[in-house]
């Protein structure tokens, strides 16, 4: 069951955090969660950095204490530089969302509200980088199906609001062209 399921099987029982961020009268689509920063797997290099030193290196030796402690101190550079935040899909809107690193799908504060103009463009690999109001971010695969299910409705009115004047302008102004093609 996905999470707009979810929402609305709720009822009013217990709002989604996400829900607090909404406008009244929308109703979101997707939630998914993704990383700013390095690339996720950059952690995993560390890792296999200190294994090879635990195993190559005497453990006597003072060199296998300094490079622990570097590759400690790279570990938690790159865990104090990740950006946790959660992506919101509505239909007419794309609301990033900041996230703690302890809680990384509860939002805590809204960064940006941008209309769905553009396609996320996934590249279908395990950890697919996409750009969001101008921040570059880290989807896990799990999540790409989403994306692209929304990159799918794209095209497709919401009906949550009507043509503007200047809409309504512009369409007649082209049956007009069209008219006088015709003759």
């Amino acid at each position: 069951m996905g999470i707009a399921k979810r929402i609305a099987a709720r009822g009013g029982s217990r709002p989604h955090p996400v829900e607090k961020f909404l406008e009244s009268g929308e109703t979101v689509k997707w939630i998914l969660p993704a990383q700013g920063g390095l690339h996720p797997f950059t952690m995993l290099a560390f890792a296999l950095v200190v294994l090879l030193a635990v195993l190559v290196l005497d453990p006597r030796s003072w060199v296998m204490g300094a490079t622990i402690t570097v590759v400690v101190f790279a570990i938690v550079a790159v865990l104090t530089t990740a950006r946790y935040r959660v992506i919101a899909i509505t239909a007419d809107d794309v609301l990033l969302l900041r996230a703690r690193g302890w809680r990384p799908a509860k939002p805590v504060e809204l960064l940006e509200r941008i209309p769905r103009t553009t396609k996320f463009a996934v590249r279908s690999q395990f950890w697919s980088q996409i750009e969001v109001a101008g921040e570059k971010l880290w989807v896990h695969k799990r999540f790409q199906a989403k994306l692209e299910e929304a990159d799918s409705s794209l095209g497709r009115r919401s009906g949550k609001a009507a043509p503007s004047s200047v809409y309504r302008a512009n369409r007649a102004k082209k049956k007009v062209k069209n008219v006088r093609r015709k003759r």
